[in-house]
């Protein structure tokens, strides 16, 4: 099991998300678990800044898991966000 030390950025002009640790043994695991910690956070932010739908998104990392983001696509649009970039640190 990894222990990851997670560090949100700005959503508009704000930092919703507060810092948290995660530990995981499963990549996947990870990823919905950061989900499901750091989406009820982005929500309201996302509301205030006239974008609801964003929050229906993914969180996905970098190949040495030391960034991550959220990501909302919509496939039948062509339409695509990233936002909420995230610094991530082992310990």
């Amino acid at each position: 099991m990894t222990t990851y030390s997670l560090e949100f950025g700005k959503v508009g002009d704000t930092y919703p998300v507060p810092a948290t640790t995660i530990t995981a043994d499963d990549e996947n695991v990870f990823h919905r678990a950061v989900a499901e910690y750091a989406i009820p956070y982005l929500k309201p932010a996302l509301e205030a800044a006239g974008c609801p739908e964003l929050a229906d998104c993914f969180f996905r990392v970098n190949s040495d898991h030391s960034y991550g983001d959220f990501v909302w696509l919509d496939l039948p649009s062509g339409k695509g966000a990233r936002f909420c970039a995230t610094r991530i640190t082992p310990t």
